[in-house]
């Protein structure tokens, strides 16, 4: 919801020229960063959360003018355009967050007609106005004659592609496991590089705190923060939660925290307006021994998949390009190893009680190719006997520059996260339709249909705009394009976590595949899908994914202070 689709109808029925900036000019002034600061941190929250959305929606509503909030539940019911309205959303809410931190003290008179009508308007009514009023910055003018992206305007696409790699929904407890997994596990077998040290105890020097002493602090804060969305505290004490020594404590919060000055810096140093960086990296605001959760998705990024960036960075001062070159190759080889755990969870057994499951190796065995020429092999697939899934994990992130908006990094990104990935799978596709197969084949027959799935370690944001991008560079290459070959599927780790539930729920992965590839969604991610049509549906976990989720919380159960179940089920964000 836009201030401009019920402040500006308002002012326009009373003969006045609505203009953003002058109400933004009064309101900036009505309460101090600070206060405004910490209430977008309470909205955030309550953000993806329908009914917290509603009570708050009804707080405002309840508190304006009858003129005005016939014309607010118009706008929510949609009447600008017939769709309805999403009160509060989370990415409005942080560019009124750096709009709040980084705007200069005016210099000028407000104007007094707008602060008059503000009068004693409270903190809460105050920032939701803001981020209404920020909301309107993102609707731009297009031009009819711009560049295309994947069949749309180019800067309506950008806005499209940044908005859902800030939205795109995460699992809590899954990301926990994973990291959990990872860490552990994964970097313990990883054979691809001769590392130093074993990724955890790499951690721990980049860092100076183990994996649990990472986890533990975000975890107390997470659950003190979402106690109840909509009456729970919003500063949450920084050190009694844990049972770690202060030293401990001091060094998470020296990672993942800033205080209200060195934030605001931060953030003013972002010329555009999608980057968001200093939240991202230090989520946490620090108000003396008290912390304030900025954003929860950015939280657990940045404790979850964000590990990787320290051990990076430390490498890189210790030993050079070569060694954080290594490690990106062994941490891209830990993300294949937890994926294939994944992948086998989803493979049928046979009558003889083997695997349907085939790796890389197996392929280049049966089609050793031509000497001199490399093959291009998928890394793993699984033969469901008239269909065929074929698989090509990738480790590649959406880098600051995609996240900011820049469409031309995005676009190389894409090639690199997606695009090229299709040519292993392609391949793969056309040896495996080949009649007769040779002997060593992993598939009994030649493949009736051939299900390509590109595997995302560090997600990727599919949609329309994208998924449209992406076909049509498919087309181009000639890749993927054969009659018994069906659509490109894209998905996450957590995606791939949820077919390895169904799977065990009696659901084969290829019709999982086609349902959503058939369905009105199919342009968009396989979560999409998935919500509308096993919405609320309870899927149990892998066995060894609950087992990782069980070790790790408790490990963190021995450092939390908090009486909290911390063997509840974390819920979805």
């Amino acid at each position: 919801m836009t201030a401009r689709e019920y402040l500006g109808e308002f002012e326009k029925l009373r003969g006045d020229q609505f203009d953003p900036d002058v109400w933004l000019d009064a309101l900036l002034r009505k309460h101090p960063r600070e206060a405004y600061v910490e209430m977008l941190a309470f909205l955030n929250r309550a953000a993806p959360f329908k009914e917290a959305v509603l009570a708050i929606q009804q707080r405002f509503l309840a508190g304006l003018g009858t003129g005005l909030r016939t014309l607010a539940k118009a706008a929510l019911a949609g009447a600008k355009d017939g769709q309805p309205r999403w009160f509060i959303a989370r990415q409005p809410t942080l560019r009124a967050m750096r709009l709040v931190l980084t705007s200069p003290v005016p210099q000028d008179e407000p104007d007094s007609r707008v602060v008059s009508f503000l009068g004693n308007v409270d903190l809460e009514t105050a920032s939701i106005l803001l981020v209404h009023l920020v909301a309107d910055t993102l609707e731009r003018e297009r031009s009819e004659h711009e560049a295309k992206f994947g069949g749309m305007g180019e800067s309506l696409a950008k806005e499209v592609v940044c908005n859902q790699i800030f939205n795109e929904p995460k699992d809590v407890g899954s990301a926990i496991s994973r990291t959990w997994s990872l860490w552990t596990h994964h970097g313990a077998i990883q054979k691809r590089e001769n590392l130093p040290a074993a990724p955890v105890d790499l951690l721990a020097a980049a860092t100076g705190l183990d994996l649990v002493e990472i986890l533990a602090p975000a975890f107390a804060y997470w659950l003190k923060t979402t106690e109840t969305r909509l009456v729970g505290p919003v500063r949450v004490a920084a050190f009694p939660l844990l049972t770690l020594p202060n030293e401990k404590v001091e060094k998470f919060l020296a990672l993942y925290s800033a205080t209200l000055d060195d934030l605001a810096a931060a953030l003013a140093a972002c010329d555009q307006p999608w980057q968001m960086l200093p939240l991202q990296t230090t989520p946490l605001l620090r108000v003396g021994d008290t912390v304030v959760v900025l954003d929860e998705p950015f939280l657990w990024e940045a404790v979850t998949s964000g590990l990787y960036w320290p051990v990076q960075e430390h490498l890189r001062a210790t030993g050079g390009d070569k060694a954080w070159q290594a490690w990106s190759r062994a941490y891209a080889e830990m993300i294949e190893l937890l994926a294939e755990d994944l992948i086998k969870e989803v493979a049928p057994l046979l009558l003889d009680g083997s695997s349907s499951f085939f790796t890389e190796d197996d392929i280049k065995a049966a089609f050793p190719g031509k000497k001199g020429v490399t093959p291009l092999n998928c890394d793993m697939g699984i033969d469901f006997g008239n269909s065929v899934v074929l698989l090509e994990i990738v480790n590649k992130p959406m880098a600051l520059a995609d996240r900011s908006g820049d469409l031309a990094k995005f676009k190389v990104d894409t090639e690199k996260a997606v695009v090229e990935k299709t040519k292993q799978l392609d391949g793969t596709a056309k040896l495996l339709l080949q009649s007769p197969q040779p002997a060593g084949s992993p598939l009994a027959k030649p493949a009736e249909k051939v299900y390509p799935v590109v595997v995302c370690g560090n997600g990727f944001p599919l949609n329309p705009v994208t998924r449209n991008h992406v076909e049509e560079r498919l087309k181009a290459e000639g890749w993927l394009q054969q009659s018994n070959v069906q659509p490109l599927a894209v998905v996450d780790l957590d995606e791939l976590e949820t077919c390895a539930s169904l799977a065990k729920a009696g659901e084969l992965l290829p019709d999982v595949l086609s349902s959503w590839l058939n369905s009105p969604f199919r342009k968009g991610s396989l979560t999409v899908h998935m919500v509308n049509t096993h919405g609320g549906r309870s899927l149990k976990r892998p066995a060894h994914v609950r087992a990782d989720m069980d070790g790790a919380f408790e490990a963190i159960h021995l450092v939390l202070n908090i009486q909290d179940d911390p063997h509840s089920e974390p819920e979805a964000d």
